[in-house]
């Protein structure tokens, strides 16, 4: 009996939904979007001025916390994007990251991880791509590490991050911005995270592209074929 996976057919899409999360969260899209329709007609001066605030990703830090699939291809639409990458894996210590563009031109860039400490420290946003090991990754503690107003994403599995700590961080101001795609009870969220006007929210929906799902069918028929022969 021979079991087969499709480990690489969905990193680029789960790698987009960072981003839209990153994008959402840094012009208050997801908050936005749900005010508009409510008080966009009675209150258009006053939103107009609590969302211009927004800020740019370019020249920004982003931290990225496991650095296999996924987290090299966030680092790559980061790297487009500007940014400057902050990754950490416990088994990989260097790893190099090509970038192709449409007209056959590459560009190759050599990313070197680091301590998980100085992710804390000196990311803006930070995004992790770790399985869940039975308990979070990021508390409290790893929090109080990070720079104020720090950036929080989770699109690898519920539970790696302290919801509660999170919701905590967030109503304090130490964290500005979260994006979860991923929730601890699974499929029923706590209901104070959803009622967060700070998170922007998807159910669990990183590898949910038609491209990703083409590409799942065709890795498993080709290894399929593979077993035959």
């Amino acid at each position: 009996l021979h079991v087969i996976n499709t480990p690489a057919a969905s990193s680029a899409s789960v790698a987009e939904l960072v981003f839209a999360h990153l994008f959402g969260m840094v012009r208050f899209l997801f908050d936005a979007n749900r005010n508009m329709p409510l008080e966009g007609d009675t209150r258009f001066k006053e939103l107009k001025k609590s969302y211009g605030a927004g800020i740019e990703l370019r020249g920004k830090k982003i931290g990225i916390i496991g650095f296999g699939r996924i987290g090299r291809e966030v680092a790559k639409i980061a790297l487009g994007q500007g940014m400057e990458v902050l990754a950490h894996d416990p088994f990989c210590e260097a790893a190099k990251i090509d970038l192709d563009f449409y007209d056959g031109q590459k560009v190759s860039f050599d990313i070197k991880t680091i301590d998980l400490k100085e992710v804390y420290k000196n990311a803006d946003f930070i995004t992790v791509h770790v399985p869940f090991q039975g308990e979070p990754l990021i508390t409290k503690k790893e929090i109080e590490m990070m720079k104020d107003n720090v950036g929080l994403i989770n699109a690898a599995r519920g539970g790696v991050i302290d919801e509660l700590d999170l919701l905590d961080a967030l109503e304090s101001g130490k964290v500005k911005f979260a994006g979860l795609d991923v929730f601890v009870n699974e499929p029923t969220p706590s209901m104070k995270v959803l009622m967060s006007h700070q998170i922007s929210m998807r159910p669990h929906i990183g590898a949910a592209t038609l491209e990703a799902q083409d590409r799942i069918g065709t890795e498993l028929a080709d290894q399929i074929e593979k077993l035959l022969k």
